[in-house]
């Protein structure tokens, strides 16, 4: 199918407006989780790993992985425009029960295959910590199977709130409060508009508009916590088996500079029912992940251990006699 699309990515630039999780009910905080961090939990998911990234460029979303040093996040959070990485200056942010701890970055690591474009696949980064997570966040792992489409997951995130029928709003909601809900992946990016089939798109629909099922799927999916994502989610998790399973990168409308209606209810790129929203998938970047991780302790010793045995084989070798 030709589509003319126009994309946003959900970063929040410091320097203007920016927007989060937009619920489908008419408050943005019915699916919302706004006290006691530190126990709060979603279909299952201990959430106080999800954190909020911020650095001269943008403030977005992130996930604390299963080494407790390790934060995945959007590639185009912590890049320039062409997929630079910016090196100083970002502070991540756990919500403990008494407020935001914060933490420093020693180190950025971009998918090689990123330069800048979101709908290539592989708009990923990991960020490591200069110290391990606050001992009460809680570290994620990867879901690397395939999922089958119109499958319920968890999308989380903190940027602006809002509702499908308005938009999102941050006068009213704005950017740190951590906000979750269900949708659901309907096709890859391949199969939406010859993309790279390593993105997962979804869509937002309400049941009361038939026109907002913009992608024509037989059973559109609408629930009381049914959520989109919007800027400031930028980087945040989706949860699959309380694993994660995708990073939030697009916000998607039919449109070349404003959204068509329908089937957009609203005519700007902002989260409107009708609108659609797009994850880089982990699968499909499994390796760039699990090599930009850092190693466990136990791992480290091992890997020295053959090092070290391996030079000193190498040594016995050199004093052989000929």
């Amino acid at each position: 199918m030709l589509r003319a699309i126009c994309l946003i990515t959900l970063l929040g630039l410091l320097s203007g407006p920016v927007f989060a999780i937009v619920v489908a009910g008419s408050d943005p905080n019915s699916s919302s989780v706004v006290a006691t961090y530190n126990n709060s939990t979603f279909d299952g998911i201990n959430l106080s790993g999800v954190v909020t990234i911020t650095d001269s460029k943008a403030v977005c979303s992130g996930s604390l992985l299963a080494d407790g040093l390790s934060i995945l996040t959007a590639g185009h959070c912590v890049t320039s425009a062409y997929g630079s990485p910016i090196a100083t200056g970002i502070t991540v942010s756990f919500m403990g029960d008494h407020g935001f701890v914060q933490e420093t970055v020693s180190n950025v690591q971009v998918d090689p295959g990123y330069n800048g474009d979101s709908d290539l696949g592989n708009d990923l980064a990991i960020l490591t910590l200069s110290q391990p997570a606050p001992s009460f966040a809680v570290g994620y792992s990867l879901f690397t199977s395939s999922l089958i489409p119109s499958t319920p997951v968890v999308l989380a995130g903190y940027g602006y709130g809002g509702t499908g029928t308005n938009g999102a709003n941050s006068g009213t909601y704005p950017f740190g409060t951590l906000r979750v809900g269900t949708n659901e992946y309907e096709e890859n990016g391949h199969e939406f508009s010859n993309w790279s089939s390593q993105l997962l798109i979804g869509q937002f629909y309400d049941f009361s508009t038939s026109s907002t099922n913009a992608l024509g799927v037989a059973h559109p999916y609408s629930s009381s916590d049914e959520v989109d994502t919007s800027f400031g989610d930028s980087g945040g998790p989706t949860f699959y088996a309380g694993k994660i399973i995708g990073v939030h990168v697009l916000g998607i409308c039919e449109g070349i500079s404003v959204c068509d209606a329908p089937p957009s209810e609203g005519s700007a790129n902002n989260s409107y029912f009708g609108e659609m929203w797009a994850d880089t998938s982990v699968a499909g970047n499994l390796r760039f992940i699990e090599d930009a991780e850092v190693p466990e302790p136990g791992s480290c010793s091992l890997v020295l251990l053959g090092l070290a045995a391996a030079g000193f084989l190498g040594r016995r070798t050199g004093r052989r006699p000929s």
